[in-house]
């Protein structure tokens, strides 16, 4: 009898040093949204349930082991959910030139990496350096990502404009690339660095379909401050997008403030997109904050077709627990460039049309309103 005991003991002690050594986590937000949008002169008004408002719907799953020394070994896979139809995953494109694009189920993260104290290294497919720096100061914290300007432009996420850049080939936009290894380092008082490259893997000629990156950050206290910059090739190596923004932060006693600035350009045609964005959170109760956000974008260079957007929000957010949070948002968005019909090919830009703001004001209007009521839940 003693024996089994000591034996069940043994056991118990092992499995407890196995967990503290290795550990798996399944992770995710569903989020889901009432939204009703009026465009103003139009007769293209819509109601819609629609996913991922606050924060995109996503679920993955997050794993490290101890190496000993300081050293972790780490993966991570993450992918999309669109819960308002139950379905997963998004065009990823493939790096090669002209081939197919496919679904992926981890289109958000699939990497595997190991950190220490010199940093982090992963490698697989990963946001670009932008996202976990300037976006941090995003004045909206990255809701409304579907057609939010700072996401859509700003994080290069518009897959009719971007997608033709880097190792994303023919997928859906530029916001993460597959193909790539990102290294991030630890903070010195509060700065740090990362770097990034991804990889078109074409043979004849290494540039085809490339993604070259750099950020830098400054955290501590109530201040912070990020910087990106990126270099992204089509897949043939004839034209080069080129991505540059910097974000502020600041924390205060009664609200937080945040301010961001992202400018892109095509090599080829001169076209330039920017966005600037400010914006503050502001608790009004302990569960219930007020954020209130304006944004404008500017598209001009390319054969004289100067235009700029305009969006205004307010978005309220209550805290129903820890993990749940109820929220309704206003959205205000003025255009000056959805045209009747599109007079041209969205990816030729000559003359097409690009809509600054996508997903709220439609064809043959230049203003819209937009009305959401939803709840979020992390898991």
């Amino acid at each position: 009898m003693k024996k089994n005991i000591l034996a069940m003991a043994v056991l118990a002690a092992c499995a407890s040093t196995a967990s503290a050594q290795t550990s798996v986590t399944i992770y995710g937000v569903v989020d889901a949204g009432v939204t009703h949008i009026n465009n103003d002169g139009s007769a293209t008004d819509r109601t819609n349930v629609e996913a991922g408002q606050m924060q995109t719907s996503r679920w993955g799953f997050r794993g490290t082991e101890d190496l000993g020394g300081g050293m972790k070994a780490r993966f991570g896979l993450e992918g999309t959910l669109l819960n308002d139809v139950g379905s997963a995953g998004v065009n990823t494109g493939s790096p090669a030139a002209g081939s197919a694009s496919s679904t992926a189920l981890f289109d958000r993260e699939a990497t595997v990496g190991v950190s220490g104290g010199f940093g982090s290294i992963d490698i697989g497919r990963q946001n670009i350096l932008g996202i976990g720096s300037v976006g941090l100061a995003d004045p909206m914290g990255l809701a409304f990502a579907a057609n939010s300007p700072n996401v859509l432009f700003g994080a290069l996420n518009f897959g009719a404009v971007y997608g033709g850049f880097g190792a994303n080939g023919a997928g859906n936009s530029a916001l993460r690339q597959s193909n790539s290894i990102k290294y991030v380092s630890p903070t010195f008082a509060g700065f740090g660095f990362g770097l990034m490259r991804a990889f078109g893997e074409q043979g004849d000629d290494i540039q085809r379909g490339s993604y070259q990156g750099a950020s830098a950050f400054y955290n501590a206290g109530p201040l912070g401050v990020a910087g990106a910059y990126a270099r992204m090739k089509n897949g043939t190596n004839t034209d080069l997008l080129t991505s540059y923004g910097v974000g502020l932060k600041y924390t205060m006693a009664r609200a937080v403030i945040k301010g961001t600035y992202i400018a892109n350009e095509v090599d080829s045609s001169n076209r330039t997109i920017s966005v600037a964005g400010i914006g503050a959170d502001i608790p009004l109760a302990p569960a219930f904050t007020l954020t209130a956000a304006v944004y404008n974008t500017k598209r001009y260079g390319d054969f004289g077709a100067d235009t700029d957007s305009q969006q205004y929000h307010l978005i309220g957010r209550y805290a129903l627990s820890k993990r749940s949070t109820a929220y309704a948002a206003y959205t205000r968005a003025n255009t000056s460039n959805v045209l009747p019909a599109n007079t041209g090919t969205l990816a030729g830009f000559a003359s097409g049309d690009i809509n600054l703001a996508q997903g709220i004001v439609t064809a043959g209007s230049d203003s819209a309103n937009r009305f959401t009521v939803g709840v979020m839940h992390f898991f």
